[in-house]
């Protein structure tokens, strides 16, 4: 028997987890954190892997790790490394399942170290920008270093912790401090930026009080932004941003800039529109007048690079966000977008949409997909389609939607997209709680019907349990969204009315912010896979959906979302998009589910079938 304890939330060890705000963790994401800052806690990595020749005589017999050790220590400087970073391969898992790490954990862990190896590698190139300080140094400055994209932890089937270590950190500062309620319009970036507040505070200097003149210091910091950032703010580009010369992002009034760097700093390129013209027909690989090569992304020797808005995946209900479009080449030297329902292997090929999510969420990823009766491997890093079968090789691409300086103007001045109809909010919402972004919670009074409904709904499997109040989300841009994601549906379905259901949704009250505002993101559940399918889980009964919830200060909260279930059918590990219906491939399935008979678990992969609809707080 072991001398030491193994209780990890004994009486002693939740006065530490108190001290360090950690004690609203529950004991599988503590574990997850043990193994996420000490690798110690992992099998031994293989030592003759990790030597010089890169050889282990056992191969797939060897009982140790074959995992790059410094890229388990977070101190991997090659990118891209020769030796492996996956922890999900074959060899990988059955190593760490004799170790006691399920394959849930250990999609935690491959999250988490990967994102430290990004973390590193940004950090390393600031190093470079900021005279070679030392890595420690930076990370003392957090205001420095940017998070690129908060994300939202969703519950999946059989584990709870799906957090990149920096963004765990962020949310669980967040969930002592408290939402941000001053800047609720701001909400790209908000979880990052508001972490960072303090230190832009901190850094301030008195001439922020004394005097409007900037200091050679707050110049060099923002000449600084305008060379490493590399995202345009999506407000200013809209209307205007309130942080002004503080915003972390790049004030242009486009949704794109293309510049050039001439050894000392980066300038703008003449002719933007026509250079973003060319870029975005995935035919050009350069210019027409050849001067801007896209492969190598260069100007006659110099670096060229393109600033853009977010994606449009990241942010649906945002204008002006980039919507990327992702092709393959056909035989016939034929770019053809995926999802196109067009000749050969397009037909039934995962979306744009669907790829863009997945790249967004691993860049160097291998995704699998089916089309007809073929199956293919998409990877990524090397930007090509494979035939599993034939072996047989496509290029692919992925290149932004052209938007015209007019088509900005139109779009500012509001002449949307007519594809898009202007969907009423409902009757019974309060009017006076309506933002044109963002949203209003407002409390429902226990007398109503409204009120009845979703507390029979919750109390159906939660009967000892007390509804303290329940809140109705008015989020016009995400309604809005939804009720056209509806229409499609419909017309699809033949004009039949779309399977629609409420259905539960736990999670921890810190993140109930970032989802009211940009809805649920499937791509943390995606990245870590699932029982079901790389998509949002729901649940049909109150019960299930509370092992997600944790506590604060004794009260829970839980989601009631309208989800646009539709036609579903059991789903399956493998599938990053529900399956066809037909051997046509032109029709797909709306949703999976863990049981077609007596289904329990929805899982949706489009968010736009989602409406995050009322948050219910309640205690034992």
């Amino acid at each position: 028997s072991c001398k030491y304890s193994h209780d990890v939330i004994s009486a002693e060890n939740k006065k530490v987890l108190k001290a360090h705000g950690l004690s609203a963790l529950d004991e599988n994401e503590l574990r997850v954190l043990l193994l996420q800052n000490d690798p110690f806690f992992l099998p031994e990595v293989c030592q003759f892997y990790n030597g010089s020749k890169d050889a282990c005589r056992q191969q797939n017999n060897c009982n140790n790790l074959h995992i790059c050790r410094h890229f388990l220590r977070g101190q991997c400087r090659f990118l891209p490394c020769k030796k492996s970073h996956n922890l999900l391969d074959t060899h990988s898992l059955r190593v760490l399942e004799t170790g006691g790490i399920d394959v849930n954990i250990a999609s935690n862990i491959q999250a988490i170290y990967y994102h430290k190896h990004v973390e590193l590698h940004k950090e390393l190139k600031m190093g470079i920008r900021y005279k070679n300080k030392p890595t420690e140094n930076l990370m003392k400055n957090p205001a420095v270093i940017r998070s690129r994209e908060p994300r939202i932890p969703f519950q999946t089937v059989g584990t709870t912790l799906h957090v990149p270590p920096s963004e765990a950190v962020l949310f669980i500062q967040s969930s002592h401090a408290g939402p941000s309620s001053n800047v609720p319009d701001h909400s790209q970036d908000q979880l990052a930026t508001e972490t960072g507040k303090k230190d832009d505070s901190s850094a301030k200097t008195s001439s922020d009080e004394t005097s409007s003149a900037e200091t050679p210091s707050v110049k060099t910091l923002k000449e600084d932004k305008e060379d490493n950032c590399d995202e345009i703010c999506l407000f200013y580009v809209w209307k205007y941003c309130k942080h002004r010369d503080k915003c972390k992002l790049v004030h242009y009034h486009l949704p794109y800039r293309w510049q050039v760097y001439n050894g000392v700093s980066w300038s703008d390129l003449s002719r933007m529109e026509e250079i973003e013209k060319d870029y975005c027909d995935p035919k050009m690989s350069s210019t027409a007048d050849k001067t801007i090569d896209f492969q190598t992304m260069t100007l006659a020797g110099s670096a060229v690079r393109r600033l853009s808005t977010p994606s449009s995946v990241t942010n649906p209900t945002f204008v002006l966000t980039t919507q990327w479009i992702w092709y393959w080449k056909n035989d016939q030297g034929q770019w053809i977008e995926y999802g196109e329902q067009g000749e050969g292997d397009s037909g039934n090929s995962p979306s744009s949409a669907v790829i863009e999510n997945l790249y967004l969420a691993d860049p160097d990823a291998t995704v699998p997909f089916q089309a007809g009766l073929h199956d293919y491997n998409l990877s990524f890093k090397e930007m090509t389609q494979t035939n599993t079968s034939y072996k047989t090789q496509r290029q692919v691409c992925r290149r932004p939607k052209f938007v015209s300086a007019e088509d900005v103007q139109k779009i500012k001045k509001g002449q949307r997209d007519s594809s898009i109809p202007n969907q009423a909010c409902p009757t019974h919402w309060d009017p006076s709680a309506l933002p044109d972004l963002g949203y209003k919670a407002v409390e429902i009074s226990n007398t109503t019907s409204e009120y009845n409904e979703i507390k029979q709904l919750f109390h159906q499997t939660m009967k000892s349990y007390n509804v303290l109040k329940i809140k109705r989300i008015q989020n016009p841009s995400l309604w809005k969204v939804f009720q056209w994601q509806k229409d499609h549906m419909k017309r699809e379905n033949g004009g039949n009315k779309v399977n629609e259901k409420f259905l539960f949704y736990g999670t921890n009250s810190s993140f109930m912010e970032t989802i009211c505002i940009h809805n649920f993101d499937w791509r943390i559940c995606g990245s870590n896979g699932s029982n079901y399918g790389y998509g949002i889980y729901f649940a049909r009964d109150a019960s299930y959906s509370h092992a997600y919830c944790q506590p604060e200060v004794k009260t829970y909260i839980m989601f009631v979302a309208r989800v646009l279930v539709g036609d579903y059918v059991k789903g399956s590990a493998a599938y990053v998009r529900p399956p066809t219906k037909s051997i046509h491939g032109l029709q797909f399935y709306d949703s999976c589910v863990d049981n077609e008979l007596n289904p329990s678990i929805f899982v949706v992969f489009e968010k736009n079938q989602i409406y995050p609809e009322y948050i219910v707080e309640y205690k034992e």
